[in-house]
């Protein structure tokens, strides 16, 4: 189905979406702050952001980081008439992202994590009676992606001052347990991925401790590196109704070089070196198919050292990072 673009309440002003990049770059940071940065009140801020979270347009999620897992880009050649099942399946599964149908309906892309005991996926899609052709390719290096996204209007995006005032050190708080996942933070786990930004008080509900436990426990993880926090956001909501994965073909040699322009381009929501002949990959967003056209006689034309750039449009997106996706809009997340 065509993506919907938000109308009436769920429509988003320039506060909304300073509101967001604030998120991005800060995504627990307390409203209060938020707020000051912003030169409006801690009730707006709050209010807004609670709109665009109830009419699927940004989630704050909170999720486990572990040791030597390593993250995939798939490709995978449906039969005929297939493709939505399986990307609703593999869309529901917790250790995959970013699942789309490509434009003519038969390929997919998704993201997904793989641990060091459990391959999983990787091992279950090539028995799959859809399935007919699978090219998993291993991501090597990012050059854009799980920080601050460029693709945010200019004129939308937080001042320089203002970014040094929202994230500036907070007296760091005593230490708490120590900085290892276990079975007991299962709990804490699924409450930050319906929620990042819950309460000290919402995550002692959920899992049955002291809200001075709760903060410790999860200033502990968060300072070992072992939950990272992201936001969800709807491109539609920002205009973006076109999104493309695009499969660079460049030299060894030049991958470095390569990916530090493709870096500098604002479209560009993700890029990465990966393993395959098609040794680069990104995802863009564009307003609409004019955009895409421009971009690649452009901007990826004067790249030089690229040998070969395959566009593939996507049809449908059905996840994102982690919260599924209904004509272009979040819904549940899969924690």
């Amino acid at each position: 189905m065509p993506a919907r673009t938000p109308t009436g309440s769920a429509a988003i002003d320039r506060l909304d979406r300073q509101i967001l990049h604030g998120l991005q770059l800060a995504p627990r940071v307390p409203f209060a702050r938020l707020a000051a940065v912003l030169a409006v009140s801690e009730q707006t801020v709050a209010r807004r952001y609670q709109r665009m979270r109830s009419h699927g347009i940004a989630r704050v999620f909170g999720v486990a980081t572990h040791a030597g897992a390593t993250d995939w880009m798939l490709r995978l050649t449906c039969r005929p008439g297939t493709a939505a099942a399986t990307a609703d399946a593999l869309a529901r599964r917790p250790d995959t992202s970013w699942v789309a149908i490509s434009a003519g309906s038969t390929e997919l892309t998704c993201g997904v994590s793989v641990g060091d005991d459990q391959p999983g996926l990787l091992d279950h899609l090539p028995r799959s009676a859809n399935v007919l052709a699978l090219n998993a390719h291993q991501v090597l290096h990012r050059f854009v992606g799980r920080g601050e996204a460029d693709w945010i209007t200019a004129g939308d995006r937080l001042e320089d001052d203002q970014r040094r005032q929202l994230l500036a050190d907070e007296p760091p708080e005593a230490p708490g347990d120590p900085a290892e996942l276990t079975d007991d933070d299962r709990p804490l786990l699924t409450a930050l991925g319906h929620d990042g930004r819950a309460s000290f008080a919402a995550l002692a509900e959920a899992t049955g401790w002291t809200q001075r436990r709760a903060a410790l426990r999860l200033t502990a993880l968060t300072a070992a590196g072992l939950i990272r926090f992201d936001i969800d956001i709807a491109g539609v909501a920002l205009g973006l109704r076109s999104v493309t994965t695009l499969w660079f073909t460049v030299a060894p040699a030049d991958l470095a070089s390569v990916g530090a322009q493709l870096a500098d381009h604002r479209q560009l929501a993700w890029a990465a070196a990966v393993t395959g002949s098609a040794n680069l990959v990104a995802s863009a967003l564009f307003t609409d198919a004019g955009a895409l056209y421009r971009y690649l006689t452009t901007e990826v034309a004067a790249i030089t050292e690229v040998q070969h750039c395959e566009a593939m449009p996507q049809l449908t997106r059905v996840k994102q990072a982690v919260s599924l996706v209904d004509r272009g809009l979040l819904r549940s997340p899969v924690v």
